[in-house]
């Protein structure tokens, strides 16, 4: 049986912007959105104090966060959150599209750029219709053990309520901030009462939050298509490899369907560069981290007191005799923050210790 012909699209299915500038709603709603004021509707609280602000301003799935002057007066946050569902971002494009054939979605990043705005989320959905990217088709591929990634895979079932049934199953790749839900929508809608004729209907959702957000949205706004940053980046993160026998997964190549799905050699990598814990901030957190850990700060006050070698024997003795409580990451703060004092304190005259000198003192100890 020959399958009936592959629909695929690729959908912008929600979208959080936060609006950090002191501005009007009405002049928000006008000037950035481009609506019609009347068409919304203007209430306190409700799921705007989620977010800390004070009101709502909603037209349909369109919702807007913010505070009026009284509620910023009150502790709530100032500037607005602009929050589209799935089905808001669908009634967005209809009323864009009904004022301006033209319209794109490019026209909303560009108007938000112009004020000091972060995307906090950001969900990138492809519909597999007609499709042999199924969930069972991914889940066979990942059994076989050809998928390679680093974070969590789980399988979640989905049983109706009413019946028992197993109606269908989704799988999650990662975690937040950024994961991939891979289901059934065919499934998910019959078991809502709605029946489509189409033979499967996979959705793959991608889903971003906080700076990885933030950098998706960058890049639509350089003027990338929104299919073009959702290949991309599965294409920089994820990889299905041929089974060529190669122990070493990393060596195989591409699986030929995985470089057909994707179709593109384009690559945008969502790697957030982590900046560095200040000195104050790691020695909070031995603090915070309990007794035991609060100890070993204590160097920091017995360099000040003591010749460098006495605070290093003295911290020596600490970490052996908590090594049992201690892990790889609390021998490595501990190390790192040595090192970064001798940096920040130029008027300190020792010698700068190593991670290495550490482990080679403990030895010794040892």
């Amino acid at each position: 049986m020959t399958m009936t012909k592959e629909r695929r699209t690729i959908t912008l299915d929600w979208l959080t912007f936060s609006i950090t500038d002191d501005m009007s709603i009405y002049l928000f709603i006008k000037d950035v959105l481009g609506l019609k004021v009347d068409n919304f509707e203007f209430l306190d609280g409700g799921i705007a104090r989620s977010y800390r602000y004070s009101s709502l301003a909603k037209s349909d799935m369109i919702q807007i966060y913010y505070s009026t002057i009284e509620g910023i007066e009150a502790g709530f946050n100032k500037g607005l959150t602009l929050n589209l569902s799935g089905q808001g971002c669908r009634q967005f494009e209809m009323l864009q599209w009904y004022l301006n054939p033209d319209w794109s979605w490019y026209d909303l990043f560009k108007s938000l750029s112009l004020y000091t705005t972060k995307c906090t989320r950001m969900d990138l959905a492809q519909d597999c219709i007609n499709s042999i990217y199924t969930p069972q088709y991914l889940l066979q591929k990942i059994y076989e053990k050809t998928f390679l990634y680093n974070g969590t895979i789980r399988r979640t079932n989905k049983v109706n309520a009413k019946t028992g049934d197993d109606d269908n199953f989704s799988i999650y790749i990662g975690a937040k901030p950024q994961q991939i839900n891979i289901y059934d929508k065919k499934g998910e809608r019959l078991s809502k009462g709605e029946l489509y004729d189409v033979e499967n209907w996979t959705r793959w959702e991608l889903r971003l939050g906080q700076e990885k957000a933030d950098m998706a949205f960058r890049e639509l706004l350089e003027g990338r298509t929104v299919a073009d940053l959702y290949t991309a980046i599965l294409n920089a993160h994820y990889r299905f490899v041929r089974r060529t026998g190669d122990t070493n997964r990393s060596r195989r190549p591409n699986a030929k369907w995985w470089d057909n799905f994707l179709n593109t050699s384009e690559k945008v990598s969502l790697l957030v560069q982590k900046t560095k814990p200040t000195l104050e901030k790691k020695e909070a957190w031995i603090f915070n981290g309990g007794a035991s850990k609060a100890e070993l700060s204590l160097w920091l006050r017995d360099l000040m007191v003591y010749d460098k070698d006495k605070a290093q024997q003295m911290i020596y003795s600490r970490i052996i005799a908590q090594k049992d409580k201690m892990t790889d990451t609390d021998f490595i703060s501990i190390a790192q923050s040595i090192i970064e004092t001798d940096n920040y304190n130029n008027n300190y005259k020792y010698q700068t210790l190593t991670i290495h000198d550490l482990k080679t003192k403990l030895k010794m100890l040892n």
